[in-house]
């Protein structure tokens, strides 16, 4: 991942019309019942990116949407050399954004992107675009199925998808010293700090779920389109 594009103007405008009071709640009542994945990918070294954050964190702390929409931080590195390096970050992270890079035929990666169940990508404040994707992915009807008990993951699916766990951080409070958010206090929720691949599965398959996970998505390994999702509460 060699070309970084900023998107600035487009993301703080969209920051600006967003009401973090009511719109939640107005989306959560017109969900259907599919579970919708929201995938960001941020940096604390990204001036654009705390709208964003706060965005994913209003989803996140939002008791009507919990459930029914799982939301994802990703902390990508390639911001890192511009002073300040983001103690979230992972190399993994951005090799997972060059893959949707790849799907969606972009010529490069941004922040902040949000990737909707693996098949719509938007800047990550745009809060309009953002609830018009997950209202219509909540509205399909899944492939397969997915739940989570007493530590276990528990799948039916009819094809082959991958099984893929996730340990998620609710939020962290960060004081940065330098790079474009030097000076700030910034808080990041949903904070992704590990992903276990459990392999391709089919049919009926019970599984203990890996120590400190908490998410489980199916995904379609070529097209990146995650069929289902779920999280333990």
């Amino acid at each position: 991942m060699t070309r970084l594009i900023v998107i600035c103007s487009m993301a703080l405008a969209a920051a600006a019309l967003f009401d973090a009071a009511t719109e939640p709640k107005q989306l959560a009542a017109r969900l259907g019942s599919a579970p919708v994945v929201v995938e960001l990918f941020t940096s604390q070294g990204c001036s654009s990116c705390p709208p964003a954050d706060e965005l994913l964190g209003t989803i996140a702390r939002d008791s009507a949407l919990r459930g029914h929409v799982i939301p994802l931080a990703f902390h990508v590195d390639y911001w890192n050399r511009l002073g300040w390096r983001d103690p979230f970050s992972s190399a993994e992270w951005s090799q997972r954004q060059a893959l949707y890079v790849r799907s969606f035929g972009l010529s490069g990666a941004y922040t902040p992107q949000a990737v909707v169940n693996g098949s719509h990508e938007l800047v990550g404040s745009s809060a309009g675009a953002l609830f018009a994707a997950i209202e219509k992915e909540s509205k399909r009807t899944p492939v397969a199925s997915l739940r989570i008990a007493d530590g276990m993951v528990d799948v039916d699916s009819p094809r082959a998808l991958e099984l893929i766990a996730l340990a998620v951080d609710e939020s962290q409070t960060t004081k940065v010293a330098r790079g474009e958010n030097g000076g700030r206090t910034l808080v990041n929720y949903a904070i992704v700090k590990k992903l276990v691949r459990l392999g391709s599965v089919q049919g009926h398959v019970q599984q203990q779920l890996p120590e400190g996970t908490s998410v489980v998505l199916l995904q379609d390994a070529k097209t990146m389109r995650i069929e289902t999702a779920a999280a333990a509460r």
